[in-house]
């Protein structure tokens, strides 16, 4: 009996042991990720300067990667569900990290625009594969609370590729920067192979075991609860990533910062979001054992908060203000992820569930990332960068909307199987 006990609790520590290392190493992935594809932002005045750019050719340089991402996630999620995350998570981050490598000897725009390109066919479906094997290994209990701090990497990764690319493109030049962050990927795609995967989940309709077909991804589009949080997350991750992309210019064009200074202020944004991302999770995991809707509360509250903050970051003159606002409004635009990015695993049967969120990926980069980061340069080239980052904090206010009609439906969208 004691020799029974005493292996099941040796298994349940195994077990255990594997799950943090599975989302140490996806972390640190992630985290490489957006180092690699944010280092593009804390350049672009030294690009723009050499090439002779306009703010939509700039706009673009980070908008070609999120949209080539939405081109490729759904391919590459549906490959990854019925075939294996551990190697296609290797191929991913090994892909991405040679072409963010090659970056450093583009000799034009049209060139460093294909390397963009090519890294957003790297990057396709990192994020879902990654989530479906975080909520694999966690009970549901704890699962918006490791999504989160999962989600926190990729601001942290912002704020190490504006710091480290803001300093070395100041002293060495904005080529170097693109070599230094793409080394840590290879290790980290080596270190993938060895991680557990899972079995191909069975899928279902109507309770029976069912082979895929597309007319499954055609199911997902009737579940309400899943579109209007894929159209939320899409404005909130829009609003972010243009901010992220933006400020060092900001800082630049309004504060008259360095290259450096700049790249280090902004990274205060993302930094923040280390507390906000797990934060999020946190609350609405111990606000869900008395209230069924709190994912949706802390989603929308947390997107509105965000709002308000970065209105103010925009408007006031007084740095430290400033510097304060823009942290609060990076603790506050991230803390929805953990809960929300739950919202879609739940609503979705199991063995859909990196499908799912590849078509959240694919809302995210069409209709968040790319489509506002255009915005942004569109509105800077007629008006100035402050009129532009004023006016998309607006889809905030859009994002709260859309979680609190999610409410009506989401009780009854939830899987239980």
């Amino acid at each position: 009996m004691l020799q029974t006990a005493h292996s099941s609790n040796a298994k349940k520590f195994n077990a255990k042991s594997r799950a943090f290392y599975i989302l140490w190493l996806v972390f640190a992935i992630y985290l490489i990720d957006f180092a690699d594809r944010k280092v593009m932002s804390v350049l672009f005045e030294s690009i723009k300067h050499d090439w002779h750019m306009t703010d939509v050719q700039l706009s673009f340089l980070e908008g070609i990667t999120s949209l080539v991402i939405a081109v490729c996630v759904l391919p590459m999620a549906i490959i990854i569900d019925r075939w294996s995350r551990k190697y296609m998570i290797a191929i991913m981050v090994g892909a991405w990290s040679v072409i963010t490598f090659l970056c450093a000897f583009a000799e034009n725009y049209e060139q460093l625009l294909l390397l963009r390109a090519l890294i957003g066919v790297g990057e396709a479906a990192y994020a879902p594969a990654a989530v479906s094997l975080i909520s694999k290994v966690f009970p549901v209990r704890h699962r918006s609370k490791y999504i989160g701090v999962f989600d926190a990497a990729a601001p942290f990764g912002v704020a190490l590729g504006m710091v480290v690319g803001g300093y070395i493109g100041m002293v060495y030049g904005w080529r170097h920067a693109f070599g230094l962050v793409a080394i840590p990927g290879i290790i980290f795609a080596v270190m993938a192979l060895w991680i557990r995967d899972y079995h191909t989940i069975p899928l279902y309709r109507k309770a029976k075991k069912v082979k895929f077909s597309f007319s499954h991804i055609q199911d997902l589009f009737a579940i309400r609860t899943l579109v209007l949080v894929c159209l939320a997350f899409s404005c909130m991750v829009g609003v972010n990533t243009a901010v992220l992309d933006w400020a060092p210019s900001f800082f630049m064009r309004v504060h008259s910062l360095s290259q450096a200074q700049a790249g280090g202020v902004s990274a205060i944004i993302a930094v923040s979001a280390l507390l906000g991302a797990p934060l999020g999770g946190y609350i609405a995991d111990r606000w869900n054992v008395v209230q069924k809707s709190a994912k949706i509360y802390v989603s929308a509250i947390s997107t509105c908060c965000a709002g308000i903050c970065l209105l103010l970051a925009i408007s006031l003159e007084n740095a430290y203000a400033v510097y304060i606002c823009f942290g609060l409004f990076g603790m506050c635009t991230v803390a929805f992820l953990g809960p929300a990015t739950a919202i879609i695993q739940e609503v979705v049967q199991p063995g859909m569930r990196t499908i799912a969120f590849g078509i959240n990926v694919i809302a995210i980069n069409v209709l968040g990332s790319f489509a506002m980061i255009m915005l942004v340069g569109y509105i800077s080239d007629m008006y100035s960068i402050r009129i532009a980052l004023l006016s998309i904090s607006l889809f905030t206010f859009i994002a709260a909307s859309l979680f609190i009609i999610a409410k009506r439906f989401y009780t009854n969208d939830i899987c239980t199987q």
